[in-house]
């Protein structure tokens, strides 16, 4: 139990007062009972004084007869007994012992204080007495009988009788000291209360200006530490009002900034539930009050919220997006951004309405598909009259030859352009249709392989296929075999002579990448972000020469997207290149 400052004062006074009194006791308990002790000795040596005179009085020989009757008239207190005996130890008179018991009490000659009693003429002791059974305290003075006769007056008293009464001096130090801490607590009480009264006012004002920025100042009228205090606490008061007035006017701020944000802006704990949303997204996804405290999945659409939550996973602090349809009043496109909040747990996610741009994007590519579809027409033509020309129509065999191959050439490099021009305008129109399904990986890989085979030979490349019989797959079969394909081409074309390409499969995050790696000599670092763009060439002189078209890499990527994998390129050490494509595996109990 926690004790408020005045119940600290009176326990510490309590504690004080109590540690003095035992002191003070224990200090009485050893002083006083030296002090009993020392006068019961000076008691019974008096009584034993009084004995000694009457035995030195005596004018006939000291004989047991005589001296036992004395030894009664002396020991009448019943507490007391008084011992007359002999200078050789017999004992012949004692105050408890009459008639026989006495004649058979055995030699005295021996005790401590008989003996230093007979040669210093006073002896005390304390020993267990075998007459009595219990232990004595013994006082022992000589005398001289005036017919030569010497002896000892002996007089004892019960310990138990001493203890008794220090026990009484006990009880009243007891009941002293008792006493003394009930009047202690009493004082100490009315001190504390009087003693703690400032200390419990700047408490109680310190208590409402921690509740209340409009609480009133602490007045303390002295000259003391504790108008220190309270002056420090008035200070700290002043300081807090400040500075909750600046940070007030910091949050108006930024709630008005937000709040005028054309984007949407959601802030997610590190659970996923909502904390903080701008009147943007109550417009953009229909809601009529901003839904704190709601998990992000009750928002936005569950697949997306599935990609969102798989950003996470392979990198937690990188900027992740993905765009949805949003079917509120009218169907927008929506981007939403995830990106992890600065020094915080949790994300914030940034939604943009993208309708309008899209459907520029979409015009765009539109007029492409147009110009490219009217473009096949006149390129046939060219091709055709070209083969026609090469079949004996000019007369001269010489230079028009040359440049009618050029023309062939050129016309069918035209029509591949125009092709993937075609196929990249409907990937990115959503016009390619998926068809996803279960397969085993090595038949497919060993097609493609098959038909790349014969250009691998001519350049003596050996193709070695690294893939498990038993791996299963779920992808769009043909879009698999023109990513594999795109790949082992370009390995082919690009690579010299007497190479080698490995065809290979490897775990990635639950899934598995399907590899081309090859020992060439390898892509420069400069162009590995621009790989995967269209019309992008490493060496555009050599490309054109092979027949590329700088499209296929980029067809790779949108097929492989369309798809939900990934694909990418990883240099090789000490040279070559690494081309892979993510897929979905399955086991038997998928199917």
């Amino acid at each position: 139990m926690a004790l408020d400052i005045r119940g600290k004062y009176i326990l510490s006074f309590l504690l004080l007062v109590f540690a003095a009194i035992l002191t003070a006791d224990i200090y009485l308990e050893y002083a006083l009972g030296d002090w009993l002790e020392s006068q019961l000795v000076a008691e019974l040596r008096r009584h034993a004084m009084v004995g000694r005179a009457f035995v030195e009085s005596q004018e006939t020989p000291l004989t047991m007869e005589r001296l036992d009757p004395l030894a009664n008239l002396l020991g009448q207190d019943p507490e007391i007994r008084v011992s007359l005996i002999g200078e050789d130890g017999v004992v012949l008179g004692d105050s408890q012992r009459q008639g026989e018991a006495l004649r058979t009490m055995e030699n005295h000659g021996k005790r401590p204080e008989v003996v230093t009693a007979m040669r210093d003429g006073f002896g005390q002791s304390k020993h267990y007495s075998a007459t009595l059974s219990r232990s004595m305290l013994y006082v022992a003075v000589s005398f001289h009988h005036p017919l030569g006769e010497r002896g000892v007056v002996r007089v004892a008293i019960a310990i138990e009788s001493v203890e008794s009464i220090n026990n009484r001096l006990n009880l009243a130090l007891f009941v002293a000291g008792l006493i003394a801490v009930i009047t202690a607590l009493s004082l100490g009480g009315f001190s504390a209360h009087w003693a703690t009264n400032t200390q419990r006012y700047i408490m109680a004002c310190a208590q409402r200006m921690v509740h209340s920025a409009a609480a009133p100042r602490i007045q303390v009228h002295a000259n003391d530490a504790m108008a220190g205090l309270a002056s420090s606490l008035n200070l700290l008061a002043a300081e807090k009002h400040e500075t909750l007035a600046l940070l007030s006017e910091q949050k108006s701020q930024l709630a008005t900034v937000l709040q005028s944000m054309t984007e949407g802006v959601i802030a997610l704990d590190r659970a996923g539930r909502v904390t903080l949303m701008n009147r943007s997204v109550l417009e953009l996804l229909g809601l009529s009050s901003p839904s704190i405290g709601q998990p992000i999945a009750a928002l936005l659409p569950a697949y997306v919220v599935a990609e969102l939550r798989l950003a996470l996973e392979p990198l937690p602090m990188q900027p992740f997006s993905v765009e949805f349809d949003w079917d509120g009043v009218v169907l927008q496109r929506v981007v939403a951004v995830m990106t992890p909040l600065y020094e915080h747990e949790g994300h914030l996610i940034v939604l943009r309405d993208v309708t309008e741009r899209r459907r520029l994007d979409l015009m765009r590519r539109d007029f492409v598909a147009n110009v490219s579809h009217e473009l096949r027409t006149p390129v046939s033509i060219i091709q055709a009259n070209a083969q026609t020309l090469l079949d004996g129509a000019l007369e001269e065999q010489g230079y028009n030859r040359v440049l009618v191959d050029a023309v062939e050439r050129n016309a069918s490099r035209l029509a591949q352009i125009i092709s993937d021009l075609l196929e990249l305008s409907r990937l990115e129109a959503n016009q390619f249709a998926m068809e996803l399904e279960h397969f085993y990986l090595l038949p497919v890989v060993q097609e493609v392989v098959a038909l790349i085979q014969t250009a691998a030979d001519d350049k003596q490349i050996a193709i070695q296929v690294e893939i498990l019989p038993d791996l299963r797959v779920y992808a769009d079969t043909e879009v698999v075999r023109r990513i594999l394909s795109n790949f082992l081409d370009n390995a082919v074309k690009y690579i010299p002579t007497q190479s080698r390409i490995v065809v290979r499969s490897t775990p990635c995050q639950g899934r598995i990448r399907l590899e081309v790696v090859d020992n060439g000599a390898g892509i420069a670092p400069q162009h590995w972000g621009r790989l995967f763009e269209r019309f992008y060439r490493v060496d555009s002189g050599r490309s054109r020469k092979m027949g590329g078209t700088g499209l296929g890499l980029a067809i790779v990527r949108h097929l492989a997207e369309k798809m939900g994998e990934k694909v990418g390129m990883e240099d090789v050490k000490p040279h070559g290149s690494l081309f892979w494509v993510t897929l979905s595996t399955v086991s038997d109990t998928d199917l």
